[in-house]
């Protein structure tokens, strides 16, 4: 398939999506975001023919891939997956010192790459696949939370135009084994009411589980004070360990590093595989820039006082109420 990353709404011609996922994925998409042939066209037409009316996004990709992150993630849900583009080109926007101008090639993401913070493990028996992050390798000294939202943003963004990745999900875990606590007051109390949308609206990937290993107790108090930013949802799926052998329980062996699993032979992970992935995809990076939304129109958003764990509201609602959801339901 021959996939065109424009940003014009309405092209003279959309690109022509062929299903390519194998056996297994596409019995994962029917049963879990009940999604089919028919279902696929129907909701890449609607919502091409929502971003094209809709008076506020400007520029926006509008090729399968990039659309069926939103559809896949929101079920086929066509009002949830246009909501959610919403609030991911205005995110962008509002804050594109975090979510603009990411360059694989730029000094400091290649520094944090060589320094192995972000490992892709591989995919387990369900599909999902398995990201380890380190944060003992994170040089707090060297770095911010700026550089660390986006340099993994960079990684994510890339990850979630996986097609595999957006029908089976992604399992997450998060390794605090000497972390100290300069790691965790990066997260600055100021930024909470911004990482928190980010975190449950703007990135469209399946984030089926979440294992944090090893948190250091005195680091307890300020994951308690994240989580009032995490919807209830995404709550659910955070799993806490204290040792390395009570994760391994939930992990398949084969594709742990050797240090949890007291193996002699290293796996052989993917990490170098979506490294040079994430290298390869500068341009495409560029263009994700050119997105825009009217920005103005959403400025409640962000002024709104919300319920603890709750995502902001208040986009224009009519807008997405404008097509009728699929009857999948």
């Amino acid at each position: 398939m021959t996939v065109t990353y424009g940003v014009e709404k309405c092209p003279a011609k959309f690109d022509e999506y062929r299903c390519t996922l194998p056996d297994h994925y596409r019995k994962l998409a029917a049963e879990q975001l009940r999604e089919d042939d028919l279902i696929r066209k129907q909701a890449l037409d609607q919502m091409r023919q929502w971003i094209a009316k809709h008076p506020y996004i400007r520029r926006c990709r509008t090729d399968a891939v990039f659309l069926l992150r939103f559809l896949r993630q929101r079920k086929f849900s066509i009002p949830k997956a246009c909501e959610m583009l919403e609030r991911y080109l205005a995110l962008r926007q509002s804050f594109p010192h975090w979510f603009q101008g990411l360059d694989p090639y730029d000094q400091r993401m290649m520094q944090l790459n060589d320094d192995e913070v972000f490992h892709v493990l591989g995919f387990d028996s369900k599909g999902q696949i398995v990201i380890l992050i380190k944060s003992r390798n994170f040089r707090v000294d060297r770095y911010d939370l700026v550089d660390l939202i986006r340099f993994l943003h960079m990684n994510m963004e890339i990850l979630s135009c996986d097609e595999l990745v957006q029908v089976a999900g992604v399992v997450l875990v998060v390794d605090c084994y000497e972390a100290s606590m300069a790691h965790f007051t990066l997260f600055r109390l100021s930024e909470m009411r911004h990482i928190g949308p980010y975190i449950n609206q703007l990135l469209p990937i399946r984030c089926r589980e979440i294992h944090v290993i090893r948190l250091p107790k005195v680091a307890a108090s300020i994951v308690d004070l994240l989580f009032a930013y995490v919807s209830p949802k995404l709550k659910h799926r955070f799993f806490f360990h204290k040792t390395i052998n009570e994760v391994v329980k939930h992990l398949p062996a084969a594709i742990l590093p050797a240090e949890y699993t007291n193996e002699d032979v290293e796996p052989k992970s993917l990490t170098h595989v979506y490294s040079k992935r994430t290298m390869d995809s500068r341009e495409e990076l560029k263009t994700m820039d050119q997105m825009e939304i009217d920005v103005a129109k959403f400025s409640s958003v962000w002024n709104k006082n919300l319920p603890t764990g709750c995502a902001p509201g208040g986009i224009d609602a009519g807008m997405v109420g404008s097509f009728r959801k699929l009857d999948i339901d």
